[in-house]
């Protein structure tokens, strides 16, 4: 069984949420590659340069990419490094003619975001998901059977396994990878993919 907060963990392992991050910024498009993704969000394609995570141009020596995007599993899959404030200013174009999802986490932001063709179809916090927004709020209940987002009282002796922040990120994390067939991992995140930057004005 897995562990409560593993995939929480995993992006942790890769500084995602350090100092120099402070979050991380999850995309996913259906059926698209990483140039179509980067351009729909306003970036170049034409800046594109491949390489691992750990040769990622890092923010404390200077402007880095906008993004970072592969494939898995016939969806495109990116980090977003401070591109947008909100997914709500993007996934509307980024899901036309397809689906898309929007995790964010950081900067006491934590929110998952699921557009289809150009409609904001389900939208919620993820530490306080009762509360949901969209065309449909309840279009991806069916899925999120098993899994914990409300976080429980953390000075509650009585709660013997409290759900927490890395509990619920786990959580939206997992549903992700129930709606995309993949769930983020340590190979993808040790692959080899596209770095990109924003558009030149």
């Amino acid at each position: 069984m897995p562990h409560p907060t593993d995939l929480y963990d995993l992006l942790v392992s890769f500084d995602l949420d350090s100092e120099e991050y402070s979050g991380f910024h999850l995309v996913w498009a259906e059926e698209m590659g990483g140039n179509e993704l980067c351009r729909r969000l306003g970036g170049d394609p034409a800046s594109a340069f491949r390489c691992d995570i750990n040769n990622m141009p890092r923010p404390e020596v200077g402007p880095g990419p906008s993004m970072w995007a592969g494939t898995a599993n016939g969806w495109a899959q990116a980090l977003l490094f401070g591109l947008y404030p909100s997914p709500l200013s993007f996934l509307q174009e980024v899901s036309r003619g397809t689906r898309a999802l929007s995790i964010k986490c950081g900067h006491n932001n934590y929110r998952l975001d699921w557009a289809v063709d150009g409609v904001i179809v389900t939208c919620f916090l993820i530490d306080w998901p009762d509360e949901r927004g969209g065309a449909d709020p309840h279009a991806l209940d069916p899925l999120m059977e098993g899994l914990f987002f409300q976080l429980d009282n953390p000075d509650d002796d009585g709660i013997e396994n409290p759900v927490t922040i890395e509990v619920s990120v786990t959580s939206a994390l997992r549903l992700a990878g129930r709606i995309t067939g993949r769930e983020i991992d340590a190979k993808w995140l040790n692959g080899v993919h596209s770095c990109y930057s924003r558009r030149s004005s």
